[in-house]
């Protein structure tokens, strides 16, 4: 991507732990550092605000128990958060989703079903598997038995819940794709209402009218901002990103902007560039991000980064901690004591008192906690993990298939050796922190082009991840080090800090996917409030753009009628697939067909058709706003095929700054 290098102003100065959530009238509050310290401690409510212009003015608070407000200033004032506890809302989340999200097919029932499924199709001659399946079905490796039988289960898994766990990923993975295609391709066939609503993402009454509507094939969806569900933050933490870190070109001595960061994966991937012209110094990381827990863990990683020791020997097994203490559910010998060090320097920093309250709680939280134990923590890992994103039937070796297994029972990440304790940070939190995901993997985070030139007949692909890790976390502990780059890192939602971002004159801007979650104009309104100064160029992605999409999905064909074109369609999936694995020398490692449900594999090809012009639509709502260009549009079409989230996430590049050209080749 080329972009033209104009002269600009040096960045405003920033201080980390300083910009916070805009202060309302209602706020609750709570008194820290008063001189008069009678007040400290003390709960109140905001009634009245400075006067506007006023720098440093005051506040009037109305303490608890009294009848008139006094004037505090803000760095005394601390937001006092009403918060449900963490169970209060994991059910919440559970009663927002009941009916509509797709938990997959697990459980022991269901597990007895597809074992039944399984033996019918065995049961059939070639002849007749070829008639209604089209191909003859290869039966799928028993990894249960393979896993069982070889190395039995890792230490301090539950063996029942390990065994059924097994079980039903090996019979779900025999029965796909084969029985949903033959379903599918019945002129009867309907698809059932949760996926429906799964496929949309919501029961907005809204969306669901326009989706039942008749319409052609390519139609959006424009009312965005009925359908917005920003749970996120609230109802749910990710440990890390759950889509893949795409390689962007950041340059020294300019600032960052990374909304809705998660983790320092834009930092993990990126390229770093000289200085444009007039410029020099670090690249200053700037981390936006409203997620308490994100911005804590993000912090932890970067001071764990900038202790790394230049002993060659200590230093390989410190780096060995970070990529624990990023992914990994267990931690081995030194690592909890590389994160108790990071914890105490961010503990004893000035700047302590200045971290968003959530945010201190967290890191005072962990600083005060006993190694996890190994039992407490496999529990804690297993009551977050079901069977529905499995992957093992999907691994054509089988040391693959091993390797994946004991992942997918653990969570246990570039180890190298017997786990000695659980990642606190991870399973560990305050109550009232947003309760864990469900089915964490890294390879949701990770580039599987990446991982596939890693492989090699005694490398596995859990190997190759732990490779790819290990070599840009030595990166990132480089520029840590070097002063190479600096961060900083903010807890806030972007709306409340855009004039603080727009003085620190971003040079590049990384959104993730907070476009999926505000209306679009809204959006564009903000981001190009954001880069005001100009010469700013952004970069994001949506995930959920295909819920806007009709036609983007196989039961979008439903009825019929239209059985002819499912058929059609599930045989050309997997013969482009199996094309495109071949040509890419992927089906070596990855089982042909992919045991997935259909409706999965034929977005693909389906998504193909329309992300352009959804991306088009994006950006005209930008320019009734002023100027925009875009460039560099990318499909993850079959680039994750071990990831259950990003295959079909578009990401895009673009600037409001009509003084940028982008090179004519990177104009899509």
């Amino acid at each position: 991507m080329g972009k033209k290098s104009k002269r600009r102003q040096p960045a405003a100065a920033t201080v980390a732990g300083q910009i916070t959530a805009k202060l309302k009238i209602g706020d609750k509050i709570k008194l820290e550092g008063l001189k008069a310290t009678q007040n400290n401690g003390k709960i109140g409510v905001i009634k009245s605000l400075p006067k506007a212009g006023e720098k440093d003015g005051r506040y009037g608070i109305l303490i608890d128990g009294t009848d008139a407000p006094v004037a505090i200033r803000q760095r005394n004032i601390v937001i006092v958060a009403s918060r449900q506890s963490t169970e209060e809302l994991r059910r919440e989340r559970e009663t927002r989703l009941a009916g509509y999200a797709y938990e997959g097919r697990s459980g022991q029932a269901n597990a007895d079903q597809l074992q039944m499924m399984r033996m019918m199709m065995s049961m059939m001659s070639v002849e007749q598997q070829m008639e209604v399946f089209g191909r003859k079905l290869d039966p799928m490796p028993d990894f249960r038995r393979e896993f069982i039988s070889g190395r039995g289960f890792p230490l301090g898994v539950d063996k029942a819940w390990g065994d059924n766990y097994l079980r039903t990923s090996f019979e779900q993975s025999s029965a796909c794709p084969h029985s949903f295609e033959m379903a599918m391709k019945m002129p009867a066939w309907e698809p059932q209402s949760f996926d429906i609503l799964n496929r949309l993402g919501t029961n907005d009454p809204a969306k669901l009218d326009w989706y039942c509507k008749p319409k052609s094939v390519g139609s959006i969806f424009r009312v965005d901002d009925v359908t917005r569900n920003t749970a996120y933050t609230k109802l749910m933490r990710h440990s890390f990103s759950n889509n893949p870190y795409k390689t962007e070109v950041l340059h020294a001595g300019t600032t960052h902007v990374a909304v809705g960061f998660v983790d320092l994966g834009i930092l993990f991937a990126a390229l770093l560039s000289s200085p444009p012209e007039g410029r020099d110094g670090p690249l200053h990381f700037f981390g936006v991000e409203m997620s308490a827990y994100s911005v804590a863990k993000t912090l932890v990683i970067w001071e764990i980064l900038k202790q790394t020791p230049t002993a060659t020997k200590e230093r390989k097994n410190h780096i060995r901690s970070i990529a624990q203490v990023w992914f990994s559910s267990t931690w081995s010998k030194g690592t909890s004591g590389a994160t108790k060090a990071a914890l105490q320097s961010l503990s004893n920093a000035s700047k302590s008192s200045l971290y968003h309250p959530e945010v201190k709680e967290l890191l005072d939280h962990w600083l005060g906690l006993a190694p996890l134990p190994i039992p407490k923590t496999r529990s804690l890992h297993a009551t977050s993990t079901t069977c529905a994103r499995s992957f093992i039937g999907a691994l054509e070796r089988k040391i693959d298939r091993m390797a994946m297994a004991k992942y997918e029972l653990t969570g246990d990440f570039a180890l190298g050796d017997t786990p000695l304790c659980g990642n606190s940070l991870m399973y560990d939190c305050p109550d009232g922190t947003a309760p864990l995901d469900t089915d964490e993997t890294c390879f949701s985070a990770l580039d599987w082009k990446e991982l596939s030139k890693l492989i090699s007949p005694t490398t596995t692909i859990v190997d190759a991840a732990e490779a790819h890790v290990l070599s840009n976390v030595s990166k990132l502990a480089e520029w840590a080090i070097n002063g190479t780059v600096t961060v900083e890192l903010v807890c806030a939602k972007i709306e409340d800090v855009v004039e603080d971002v727009t003085a620190a004159r971003p040079w590049t801007m990384s959104w993730s996917n907070v476009l999926d979650y505000v209306e679009q104009s809204d959006f564009h309104r903000m981001a190009r409030a954001c880069s005001a100064h100009g010469d700013t160029v952004h970069f994001g992605y949506s995930m959920n753009w295909t819920s806007s999409v009709f036609g983007t999905s196989i039961i979008d064909f439903r009825g019929p009628e239209r059985a002819n074109m499912r058929s059609t369609l599930l045989d050309e999936t997997n013969t482009a697939i199996e094309r495109a694995y071949n040509m890419l020398g992927w089906s070596e490692y990855l089982r042909l067909p992919p045991p997935e449900n259909p409706i999965n594999t034929t977005s693909h090809g389906l998504q193909q058709m329309h992300y352009r012009a959804w991306v088009e639509h994006f950006f005209d709502t930008a320019k009734r706003d002023g100027p925009c260009s875009f460039t560099n549009m990318i499909h993850g079409a079959f680039g994750s095929p071990l990831s259950p989230t990003g295959a079909s996430s578009i990401s895009f590049t673009w600037t409001y700054d009509p003084e940028i050209r982008f090179k004519e080749q990177d104009i899509l």
